[in-house]
């Protein structure tokens, strides 16, 4: 037996990691995350990570146009909270414990928050087209809404009412 059927055999071996937890015993999944509560610091640390997996949707699913999430979906909250629910979703369908059918359940989600979007971006005033993506906005937009965030979170800490606009 020489080494490289010997590796071949350990893969072929390997546990499966599904097989090893019990949906009871495994470490349950993050709850969903909601944009309008999170703190400065957790949406500094999100923005970047929903704009990362919005990109890789956009690659994986041609179809989803600027009429479905326009270049600038961030500035826009009922966008935003639609995407981070579909990021969400496939975190927990995807997940080592999930059925096999989660996946299906999410492309379903996905069918339906998809129009959805393209619904939310049929009643915007904003640009559609891909000549409105600039890196430089989303950088400027993060800062802004980390600084509207503080001062929404001093005020309420100040005993002050909630409502500042930012």
């Amino acid at each position: 037996m020489n080494a490289d059927s010997q590796s071949r055999d350990v893969v072929r071996r390997a546990p499966d990691p599904r097989s090893k937890t019990t949906p009871n015993e495994a470490a349950k999944p993050d709850p969903p995350l909601h944009w309008p509560t999170i703190t400065p610091l957790a949406a500094e640390r999100e923005w970047p990570e929903l704009r990362r997996w919005v990109d890789e949707l956009r690659e994986r699913y041609p179809g989803v146009d600027s009429y479905v999430v326009p270049a600038c979906w961030y500035e826009h909250e009922s966008l935003v909270v639609a995407l981070q629910a579909l990021k969400d979703h496939e975190r927990v369908a995807y997940a080592t414990t999930s059925p096999a059918s989660a996946g299906t359940d999410w492309h379903r989600a996905f069918r339906d928050l998809a129009a959805l979007l393209r619904q939310f971006t049929a009643d915007l005033r904003c640009g559609h087209g891909p000549e409105y993506v600039d890196p430089a906005n989303f950088e400027g937009f993060v800062v802004e809404d980390s600084a509207c965030r503080r001062r929404r979170a001093a005020t309420v800490a100040l005993g002050h009412s909630e409502t500042i606009t930012g």
